[in-house]
């Protein structure tokens, strides 16, 4: 088989099951994406939902507290429900009263913005805002009419959000409603406060498009429903998660039967929002992924076989000719030599390629092995050099500008936190690529650190807190550079073997009899008593050695051994490095002589 051919074969093959490979780690991360991105959505569906429903409840409890608060409307209240109808002349009152509530009720705000504000009482008053509508007559009103009775007298007076249901006080042509009702607190008899939404209010912020495969649903902390979409089966199922689950208040929500959800209950109305993906909706999505991965993977792995069928051609077409021209030369002899002069064996087939450029190769070698050696070294330490020096040059500047690109697409993508980490990572690579200096201020080292913490902040979020407090004149003085930040960075990675433990991280400089201190603070589990002991002993070793001039030291890395070493190379016997316990956590305190 001719080398071309096993060249085709081989790479055909390698390019297959690495861009199989490819495709699978693809279809893995944009399933994950998905994933994500879906439930991210649906958190931020509910809570919208939810939000809006507490923006339509918020004037509705307003208007109830607004009437109770005010002397004259509570005045003619308290006649309506105190007053001893029985007594002679009582009705000049009562009807008095009842004009005044009326009044009060049938404002343009109240007519304007909601359906209907009624007052009502078990003496049988109805007094409602909505007067063009067909009302029950004054004087019929029942009280037991009323929705979810029992839980607004167990409230004691705070406005509840109560199920939709048919209007009662328009028997002829009811309209679905729902209401904020709240008990009239100390009177002698029952009397409540409504304020009522049409249905559609509450349609318009849970009804989703059925096209979406998404559904909502509102359920009180009793398991009522407000609104649902879903069948009566999933709807029962919810009630009882809510009823059963107090605490599923405070947790997240990911799945109900197989299908991605989301949760999110408001305190405010009592009222937890629930919408879920349905599994229609994620097979699409997912056989749209598949299917553009099968093609993508089909479509790369014909242009690699192409591509290698083409580049193999082209290599081994030369070989023939390069075996010719490597028999002609020889470090003492640059005259040509006729094919014939070669005197390949006849054993070595003709169309093996690489057999003969092996053997013609090898005796190059060993005529030019001598001269190639030394010149070989010379040359690889010399490209090594400049290699070193290059890349040292060129790499913070590649970094940059990936920076800024990925900063320029977050700009143009909407999402500004893109662009602020983008920002600090600069920062921090700017400060720590620069080699000009030996020390740097105080100052600069902990804006340096800032740029480190709100990093660490961008990705452990609430869980981590910190606090930065030094200024005046500490702030000039000098110390090495990347010292703060490797101490912040031990105590966030080595300080908590609690990973659900909110971190707080406490980073405090001052000047105290002429010296500079910098203490960082973590409220963590606390130096090992062994450990602590061993780096001490260590630290008195390196002491030793260092006063002694001995500098031939070998302690690697950037933990407290090395920071030690750097602040005695720089500032002898008045460097500091002290390890100590707090009530909570541990503390390390560096410093040195003030030389400012």
């Amino acid at each position: 088989m001719k080398f071309r051919t096993r060249l085709i074969l081989t790479y055909s093959l390698l390019f297959t099951i690495v861009l199989t490979l490819i495709a699978i780690i693809f279809e893995t991360y944009n399933l994950q994406h998905l994933e994500q991105t879906t439930r991210l959505d649906l958190d931020v569906l509910s809570k919208n939902m939810s939000q809006q429903l507490d923006e339509i409840v918020r004037p509705m409890r307003f208007i109830t507290e607004f009437l109770l608060s005010d002397s004259k409307t509570l005045s003619a209240i308290t006649i309506l429900t105190r007053a001893d109808r029985s007594e002679p002349g009582a009705q000049v009152f009562i009807t008095k009263a009842k004009a005044d509530v009326t009044t009060a009720l049938a404002t343009y705000c109240n007519t304007a913005n909601f359906y209907r504000v009624t007052f009502f009482s078990e003496y049988g008053d109805i007094l409602t805002s909505n007067v063009m509508s067909n009302t029950i007559p004054d004087g019929y009103a029942q009280t037991d009419s009323l929705s979810s009775r029992e839980r607004v007298d167990a409230a004691m007076g705070k406005a509840l959000v109560l199920s939709p249901y048919d209007d009662p006080w328009d028997p002829r042509s009811p309209r679905k409603v729902f209401s904020i009702t709240r008990l009239v607190m100390g009177n002698n008899v029952s009397s409540y406060l409504e304020v009522q939404k049409p249905y559609a209010d509450l349609e318009a912020i849970y009804r989703l498009d059925s096209t979406r495969t998404i559904n909502a649903a509102a359920l009180n902390s009793r398991g009522e429903v407000l609104f649902s979409q879903f069948d009566e089966d999933t709807t029962e199922l919810l009630g009882r998660m809510i009823t059963e689950n107090p605490s599923l208040k405070a947790k997240p929500l990911d799945r109900i039967r197989g299908n991605m959800a989301a949760y999110y209950y408001s305190p405010y109305t009592d009222v937890c929002t629930i919408v879920i993906q349905g599994s229609a909706g994620m097979n699409a999505a997912i056989r749209d992924i598949t299917r553009i991965t099968i093609l993508m993977a089909l479509l790369l792995c014909g242009i690699s076989i192409f591509l290698v069928f083409v580049l193999s051609t082209r290599v081994t077409a030369p070989i023939r000719r390069l075996i010719f021209r490597m028999d002609q030369t020889n470090l003492d002899n640059t005259e040509e030599l006729t094919y014939e002069q070669r005197g390949l064996p006849a054993k070595f087939p003709a169309d093996d390629e690489f057999v003969q450029l092996y053997q013609s190769y090898n005796h190059l070698i060993k005529r030019l092995n001598l001269a190639k050696h030394k010149e070989g070294q010379m040359s690889l330490l010399h490209l090594q050099s400049e290699f070193d020096a290059l890349q040292a040059q060129v790499n913070p500047h590649f970094l940059y500008n990936v920076l800024n690109v990925i900063s320029h697409q977050g700009l143009k993508s909407g999402n500004e936190t893109i662009c602020e980490i983008c920002e600090e990572l600069a920062s921090m690579l700017r400060y720590s690529a620069g080699t000009s200096r030996r020390l740097v201020t105080v100052r600069e080292e902990l804006d340096y650190v800032r740029h480190y913490l709100y990093l660490l902040k961008t990705r452990y979020l609430n869980k981590l807190s910190y606090e930065v407090d030094a200024q005046g004149r500490v702030m000039e003085q000098e110390m090495p550079k990347i010292v703060v930040q490797q101490l912040v960075e031990n105590a966030v990675t080595h300080g908590y073997k609690d990973t659900g433990k909110n971190m707080l991280i406490g980073i405090r400089g001052w000047i105290e009899d002429g010296f500079w201190f910098i203490e960082v603070k973590n409220n963590g589990d606390g130096f090992d008593p062994a450990k602590k002991a061993q780096l001490e002993q260590q630290m008195a070793e390196l002491r030793n050695r260092i006063q002694e001039g001995n500098l031939n030291i070998d302690i690697g890395g950037m933990g407290l051994l090395t920071i030690y070493a750097r602040l005695l190379i720089l500032f002898g016997t008045k460097a500091v490095l002290e390890i100590a316990e707090c009530p909570e956590g541990t503390m390390v305190k560096i410093g040195a002589a003030c030389t400012k």
